[in-house]
């Protein structure tokens, strides 16, 4: 050592670059050769302060990080100090907060004597990583956004393109790079939006608007553009960005959207002008004359869906002529629009069809397309609207006034569909009870009464079967309320005493009716005037009576021959009143008082209360539906004397054997 140096020199000295170390944005550390720490700076000791911990002076590389990292360090150390030189690491260090990268120098550093310690200098490279990271995101960013983005300098000279320019505008990076961007501009706007605009930029404030250009294939397109200045660090404005996007057929929505006002407005003038009392026919005039109101529109149909499967127009109006008369369509164009109608509205080209109605009006009326709109209520399709077009109206004009077309039917649907489906269905049930009457798609049998004491069947109850399996009551319901319930039970009956001719002598025969048809009066008096043996008429106690004394006097003038039955006593409609106000010969016993009867002591109890009414009021009891021989035997020991159900004979077409009791009475 030069003896003219002050030894305390090499003491400052260290002190100040300690004080340097001390405060300097880097890492900087010193280990011993065994690789404990002696030093650390406060730089790397807030980098990885919850790595080391507030203990780590003496600690080493293995005491503070994973195995493989401290591994990699000791080895980085140990190359450091045996060769003696500088070497420089690039260097991965895990933490909970995310790695941190450091470039390290690392050097052999003398300590006066013969050991040499490690010292390490590194620079921490983690924050320059991530803005590189991000910077190369955000060109990825731009690079694949949907919107164009458009950058110029100063002077609206184009600098930069993203691929979304290039796709959206047909030119290619080369063709615009160093162009102004009036290159795409369609000159549709005025100065004035241009010098607007620039006023705007050149101040700093963004400008929002859509620009009406061209693409370089000449086509137009509208973009809704976002153009903001570009500023510096300083604050400076240094160019323009611009983000374009594609709103053509948003705008052309929006002009379609005052279309739509229009034609709902014509849909509430509708509503207004239809009478409360309309019939579907008149609302179907009404629903066509708007409709032709929509632009470019000749004519206007509605058809229903008959019964026949044919289509019938109740509505057809053409533009500047007298209303056409109505005709339906031929069987076949029926079905397809049938057919097609399911799926739903479409749009087909008019053909020359001389087989239809039509045909010569709507060539003369120059027809060129045709849009159908299906009618449905309640999902059930009713018919079609259907609005005819000249060559005028282009196609894709009449694909935009196809949803006008579906609103006016969906109106159609809600407005009369229910008038038409009642109408439908009844003339269909109508149509359908009429077949069964005057087909005789049913048949009588005849279900055996016995004696319960002698085990003789004295009479018969006669049921009616149908053809297609439906059940009587049933069947008898529908009839009715198709106010056909009359002219069934008449059927029936006609066939049933026709048939009861064949029946054993003296058994007498019970056949259901209704009050609405004893009331009826003569066609029932002519019915059974011809029948010769003793007939009981069984009034069912599901049945309402609105008037006993009506019905009394009607039953009194069918004849001295014709006595009645109270039938399904104790379920149904009037409990006791039909047998205390009509007091009938019989009084029928429903199923639900015989089943489970051996072990049940309240039906028992019941019947033995009804049969002691019976013997007070002069009637009869006729239990039904004895299916067990536990249920006869108990009726028997209750007193029961007549009896029917599948234990004692299932209805028949023809009973078998004779009658062996007598009359009643």
């Amino acid at each position: 050592m030069d003896e003219s140096v002050d030894p305390g020199f090499g003491e400052i000295m260290a002190a100040r670059l300690r004080d340097l170390m001390d405060a300097a944005p880097v890492v900087a550390f010193v280990k011993d050769p065994a690789g404990r720490y002696l030093y650390a700076n406060p730089y790397l000791l807030a980098i990885f302060g919850e790595r080391m911990g507030s203990d780590w002076y003496g600690k080493t590389d293995e005491d503070i990080w994973p195995a493989e990292v401290a591994a990699l360090l000791r080895a980085n150390d140990q190359a450091v100090l045996g060769e003696h030189g500088l070497r420089v690491f690039a260097q991965e260090m895990p933490l909970t907060a995310g790695a941190h990268r450091l470039l390290m120098l690392k050097f052999p550093l003398a300590t006066g004597g013969p050991e040499i310690n490690l010292g390490g200098l590194g620079v921490d490279l983690t924050e320059r990583s991530r803005a590189e990271v991000e910077r190369d995101q955000l060109a990825i960013a731009v690079e694949q956004a949907a919107e164009s983005i458009m950058i110029t300098d100063l002077e609206a000279r184009i600098s930069y393109v993203n691929p979304a320019f290039e796709r959206v505008s047909g030119y290619t990076r080369a063709e615009v790079i160093g162009q102004n961007p009036r290159l795409v501009s369609s000159g549709l706007q005025p100065p004035a939006f241009y010098e607007a605009m620039w006023a705007a930029l050149t101040t700093g404030v963004p400008w929002v608007a859509d620009f009406i250009n061209r693409r370089k294939d000449g086509s137009l397109i509208t973009e809704e553009a976002v153009i903001t200045p570009i500023r510096d660090g300083a604050g400076a404005i240094t160019g323009y960005v611009a983000v374009q996007r594609d709103v053509t057929a948003e705008r052309a929505l929006l002009e379609r959207s005052a279309q739509f006002a229009h034609e709902r407005a014509l849909i509430a003038d509708t509503i207004r002008n239809l009478g409360r009392h309309d019939t579907p026919e008149q609302t179907a005039q009404a629903m066509c004359r708007q409709v032709l109101s929509l632009a470019g529109i000749t004519a206007a149909q509605f058809f229903l869906f008959e019964l026949d499967g044919r289509a019938m127009p109740i509505g057809f109006v053409v533009a500047g002529q007298p209303d056409p008369p109505l005709r339906r369509l031929p069987f076949q164009r029926s079905r397809h629009l049938r057919e097609r109608a399911a799926e739903g509205p479409w749009i087909e080209p008019w053909l020359n069809r001389p087989w239809h109605p039509y045909n010569q009006l709507l060539n003369e009326l120059g027809v060129h397309t045709v849009a159908y709109a299906p009618v449905r209520h309640d999902q059930r399709l009713i018919g079609v609207l259907v609005i005819d077009a000249d060559s005028s109206l282009e196609q894709a004009g009449l694909i935009e006034t196809l949803p006008a077309l579906v609103e006016f039917a969906d109106l159609a649907g809600a407005l009369i569909g229910r008038d038409v489906l009642e109408r439908t269905e009844v003339r269909r049930g109508r149509d359908h009870m009429r077949s069964i009457i005057a087909e005789r798609a049913f048949k009588p049998v005849f279900q055996p009464i016995v004696d319960l004491e002698l085990a003789t069947v004295v009479g018969y109850e006669a049921l009616s079967r149908f053809a297609d399996g439906v059940p009587p009551d049933e069947r008898f319901s529908e009839a009715a309320a198709l106010e056909l319930g009359h002219e069934l039970e008449l059927a029936t009956l006609e066939m049933a005493l026709d048939a009861a001719q064949a029946l054993p002598a003296g058994a007498w025969l019970n056949v259901n009716v209704s009050p609405g048809l004893i009331l009826s009066g003569k066609p029932l008096q002519a019915l059974i005037r011809g029948y010769g043996g003793r007939l009981v008429l069984e009034v069912t106690e599901h049945a309402a009576i609105a008037d006993y004394a009506a019905l009394l006097a009607a039953m009194g003038r069918l004849g001295p021959n014709v006595e009645f039955a109270v039938d399904d006593a104790g379920a149904g409609f009037a409990s006791l009143r039909h047998i205390l106000e009509l007091r009938p010969a019989f009084v029928k016993l429903d199923r639900w008082l015989i089943a489970d009867i051996k072990s049940d002591e309240a039906r028992q109890a019941m019947i033995v209360g009804l049969s002691h009414f019976a013997r007070e009021t002069g009637c009869r009891l006729i239990a039904e539906g004895i299916e067990t021989a536990d249920e006869l035997a108990v009726l028997r020991a209750l007193d029961i004397h007549l009896g029917q159900g599948y234990l004692l004979g299932r209805p028949a077409v023809l009973p078998p054997g004779r009658a062996t009791g007598g009359a009643p009475g």
